[in-house]
């Protein structure tokens, strides 16, 4: 039966509500305003970008214009002496056909507060956090409430951008006002964070002890050299020898794995293993802290004293990977095809790592402190080195853990063991 004119109109319009409806179901929300940073470029440095004939623009996730942007927040840790924010997107400065990109950005509030990130491509401190505003930070929570935050443009970070596109006059005086809410970030507890140089520049930071109780790993004196980007092979001596079998476990920080358990936690691929869960003093629930990884191949030099493994030298190279998940607080962390280096001071563990459906690249992800090595032992053609911590490299804006904790900050420990053909 045909509807009167009026019906069908009653109808259609009905028909286009529940459209609306269904589409508005379909549509991705946007992100809460308390999940982005809000920057404000109302200083004297962006203003005279802005004289200069500089076109200041969002890039990436991030949304705005010349004088104000918003940044999604990613994840994060609130600790009692450092907290860490990941902010997506970035900002593009332009002039004429010169180019140039803000991005990667990581706030660190410490005892050296700082924004850093990429210039160019190039992991450099940006920003200096000045004194003032309101820092608002629950490190049992794992909450923070910022306003305020002056962002003044760092000497290096300045000229580069200076230099590159040609400006006539010095960018000094603060460059923008930075405010962020986030909760659900990592919670670094009273004892948690970072440790006294962990404002996110070079230096040779205090570490931060492990968890309350923990008997796995020791503590490293330091973080350690900050890595090569990218990070190179390790070069094989004419003397060294092949390694014909090894093991390796990787016991990661304990307050990191109850924090990632209270979401998805962690899984294993392509042939690593997760240790048998264990009770460990701070929780009672039993978690699988350590990851044991299939060997593929290595070499070992004795170096000038072979009776003395001070000075040997080793690469070991192993397969399978670890993913961290916690997807309602933005963590996607994939690792694989761990490599160990063991070079005296420049020792380290470095994986393929990988954020969200991003493509895989060589991080370092750790230092490790051989001189802090629960025990180090040759016997015959086995060399051991049992429980050797490992630190967040200093300056390590590449490095996949330093977008949660501080240079210097302890990340746990490695026990790594070999032979070498005869």
């Amino acid at each position: 039966m045909r509807l009167p004119l009026q019906g069908q109109l009653r109808a259609a319009v009905i028909a286009a509500g529940l459209t609306l409806v269904a589409v508005a179901a379909a549509a991705p929300a946007a992100p809460a305003a308390s999940e982005q940073a809000v920057l404000e470029l109302n200083g004297d440095a962006a203003k005279a970008l802005r004289a200069d004939g500089v076109k200041i623009a969002p890039a990436g996730a991030a949304r705005g214009g010349s004088r104000q942007m918003r940044l999604p927040i990613g994840a994060g840790l609130v600790g009692s002496s450092t907290t860490v924010l990941r902010l997506g997107g970035g900002l593009t400065l332009s002039k004429g056909k010169q180019r140039l990109q803000i991005r990667d950005l990581r706030l660190t509030l410490g005892r050296r507060s700082s924004l850093g990130g990429k210039l160019g491509g190039e992991s450099l401190g940006l920003f200096r956090v000045l004194k003032g505003g309101q820092r608002e930070l629950d490190p049992i929570r794992g909450s923070a409430k910022l306003g305020g935050l002056r962002l003044k443009l760092r000497g290096p970070a300045a000229r580069e951008i200076e230099q590159r596109l040609g400006l006539e006059q010095r960018l000094t005086g603060v460059f923008g006002v930075l405010s962020a809410t986030k909760d659900g970030l990592i919670p670094g507890g009273a004892g948690g964070g970072g440790g006294a140089g962990s404002g996110g520049g070079p230096g040779t930071p205090t570490p931060v002890g492990p968890s309350p109780g923990s008997a796995s790993c020791g503590l490293p004196a330091s973080g350690g050299p900050a890595p090569e980007d990218p990070v190179p092979l390790a070069p094989r001596p004419p003397g060294a020898v092949n390694i014909t079998a090894a093991t390796v476990s990787w016991d990661v920080r304990e307050s990191f794995i109850r924090y990632i358990n209270t979401g998805e936690g962690t899984s294993v691929s392509g042939g690593a293993v997760a240790a048998a869960p264990e009770v460990r003093a701070g929780s009672s629930a039993a978690l699988a802290y350590k990851f044991g990884f299939p060997f593929a191949s290595g070499w070992h030099d004795a170096g000038a004293n072979p009776t003395d493994p001070a000075d040997d030298r080793a690469a070991l190279y192993f397969t399978g990977g670890v993913r961290f998940l916690y997807s309602a607080h933005g963590i996607d962390l994939r690792t694989s095809a761990p490599e160990i280096e063991i070079g005296g001071g420049s020792s380290r563990a470095i994986f393929a790592v990988a954020e969200g459906d991003a493509a895989a690249e060589r991080q370092v992800i750790v230092n490790l402190d051989l001189s802090r090595a629960g025990e180090v032992q040759s016997s015959g053609s086995t060399v051991t080195y049992e429980r050797v911590p490992g630190a967040i490299p200093s300056g390590a804006a590449t490095s996949l853990f330093a977008g949660f904790y501080a240079p210097g900050t302890d990340f746990g420990c490695f026990t790594v063991s070999y032979s070498i053909a005869s």
